[in-house]
Order: C-alpha cells, then sequence, then structure tokens
C-alpha cells in the first residue's frame, strides 16, 4: 500500500488543537484458519435496503436534482493524529474509494480536497469557522450552515457542492444565482440580459436524464478527539470515508443491515465498511451522473447482493 500525501492546512493549524493518536492495526484475523464455503444463495430485500440508503442519504433540493458524486480524483488530508495513524488513515480511504469507484489522485504532493480532522469539540470549532468565514465554509448557503449547526454528537461533516452543465461548467444556484441577478440589474439600471450571467445550453433533457449534475467539490469531517479512542485508525477512516465520499448523515433508527455510520452511536457497530456500505458507494457512483435523485442509486439491489456473497466467500473473482 503506497502513503498517499498528507497536507496539513495554515488557517487548519491556526485554529485546532494538538495532536493526538489512534491505535493502527490491520483488522485482519489469524491466518491458517481452514477455508470455509457458503453454499445456497442471497436475497436482498430491495425496498428495506433502497429505504435505508435514502435514510442515510443527505436529501437533494428537489427529486429532479441529481445526487452529489465526486467528478475529480480524491486527495485525502489528515489532521489531529500521529504522522503513522495519518497515513493508515490516508491510504485506507483512498482504499475504499477505489472500491467505489472512484479515481484516486496518486500524486504524493496531491492537494487534499477532503479532509479528517480531530479537534477536542467539533461544535465550536465549526462555529469558529462559520463566524469568520473560513475558506472551508465559505461556499456554504445559509439553509447548509444552519443543517450542520444542528448536527449533533462528536461529529460535524459537510461536503462543498456545485452545479455544472454537461460540460462541467459551474452553473449558479440559490444566493449565488439571485446575487449575480441584483448585479446585472444594478449595472444595466434595471434592465437583465448583458450577458454576464451564464446560460445552459441544453440540447437533450429528459426525466431519466437531467441537464445539470451536481459535482463534490470538497468534504469535511471534524471527529471529537475523545470519542476515537475505541477505534483503530481503520475504522476511524471507514467512517471518515462514509461521510465524506457520499452525502451521508449517521442513522437514526435501526436498520436491517449493519453500517461502519453507527460506529460512534452503537458500541456493537462494526468498525470497518460491510456490505451495504460498500454497495452503497458502488451505486452512488454508478452509471449516469445526470440521473434524479430519484432514481440516483441504481442497481444498488444487485451490488448489495454481490457484496453479501463476496462477504460470504461465494463471489468468484474474473
Amino acid at each position: 500500500m503506497k502513503p498517499h500525501c498528507l497536507l496539513f492546512s495554515t488557517m487548519i493549524l491556526t485554529l485546532l488543537g494538538t495532536t493526538t493518536s489512534a491505535q493502527a492495526q490491520d483488522g485482519d484475523g489469524e491466518t491458517g484458519d481452514p477455508e470455509i464455503i457458503v453454499e445456497g444463495t442471497i436475497e436482498v430485500d430491495g425496498t428495506v435496503v433502497r429505504q435505508q440508503a435514502r435514510e442515510i442519504t443527505q436529501r437533494a433540493n428537489s427529486s429532479s436534482e441529481p445526487v452529489a458524486r465526486w467528478q475529480r480524483p480524491v486527495c485525502a488530508g489528515v489532521y489531529g493524529l500521529s504522522l503513522e495513524n495519518a497515513i493508515a488513515v490516508i491510504n485506507r480511504i483512498h482504499d475504499v474509494a477505489e472500491l467505489a469507484g472512484l479515481e484516486v489522485d496518486s500524486d504524493l504532493e496531491c492537494a487534499a480536497n477532503l479532509w479528517v480532522i480531530i479537534v477536542d469539540d467539533p461544535a465550536t470549532t465549526f462555529a469558529e469557522l462559520r463566524d469568520e468565514n473560513g475558506w472551508m465554509v465559505r461556499a456554504l448557503q445559509p439553509s447548509e450552515l444552519a443543517a450542520i449547526g444542528r448536527q449533533t454528537g462528536p461529529v460535524r461533516a459537510w461536503t462543498l457542492t456545485s452545479t455544472r452543465t454537461r460540460d462541467g461548467r459551474p452553473v449558479p444556484t440559490g444566493h449565488d444565482a439571485v446575487n449575480m441577478h441584483l448585479e446585472e440589474l444594478m449595472r444595466n439600471g434595471g434592465v437583465p440580459g448583458d450577458g454576464s450571467i451564464p446560460w445552459n445550453t441544453v440540447y437533450t433533457m429528459s426525466r431519466a436524464q437531467t441537464a445539470i449534475r451536481r459535482d463534490i467539490d470538497g468534504s469535511f469531517v471534524l471527529v471529537q478527539r475523545s470519542a476515537i479512542g475505541p477505534l483503530d485508525a481503520y475504522a476511524l477512516a471507514d467512517y471518515a470515508a462514509m461521510r465524506v465520499l457520499a452525502r451521508t448523515d449517521p442513522p437514526t433508527s435501526e436498520f436491517a443491515y449493519s453500517t461502519v455510520l453507527a460506529v460512534f452511536d452503537d458500541e456493537l457497530a462494526p468498525q470497518r465498511v460491510t456490505p451495504f456500505d460498500r454497495a452503497y458507494l458502488r451505486s452512488i457512483n454508478y452509471g449516469s451522473a445526470y440521473r434524479p435523485s430519484s432514481t440516483g442509486l441504481p442497481s444498488l439491489d444487485e451490488l448489495m447482493e454481490e457484496e453479501l456473497l463476496r462477504e460470504a466467500g461465494q463471489l468468484v473473482e474474473d
């Protein structure tokens, strides 16, 4: 496993506390155990697994808006851990990202666009970033800032997203679009249409394919230092991967299929990504990026069955 970049932001170093450490261990069982062949089939309740996926997915502004996903190579950064453990977390997140079908920036000096940050008090740290309008939160809409402020527990997580055309050009939305329109009116004496606002020329569009996509441009997860004591570096990385590689929330009710997202709420929760987690991330990044969110998790049932078969040792890789 090749270590990837570890970048430290000057602003983060100013705002955040001192380093700590977490134990990193392989997590594999002892070798030499007899091979177990499981026979039979595995059936997935498609209704249940899709409902579970909907519950952990942050809602889009409308059912016609695509699910946000990464379109650029990911590069993880870590602050607040020892160098050894930070590298372990970075490499593990990159492994999960590749399993999800994402491209990883292999440059050792790549600029981190997703961050795992260990702090004493995530709520206070986020409030400071918000009040100072720091670069990590500057692009968030007021509704997004309010939603993050309502998060509870030892973690605060958010993503920076942009709406883009089919050729990748950004499209202003929300407050940005309103402000640009007002500026245009002021420049033209109340008359719109000087061409300063970019237009999205649409050549093809349907109920199954929108004219836009939603890109994740950056992701951040603040984790309370005192909460990581029972976890090894891989458990921390797997949880963080589920928060930074997709727009997710931790579960608020009991689920039929286990998920590492519950690791801070349930002492019996798994400490590694589960078949559900892997299928979910793969489904997010499967197929077209222009699907409406109402159909934004294609082939989730089949991917879940595939992951369960792999977990049971029944899936033969080509």
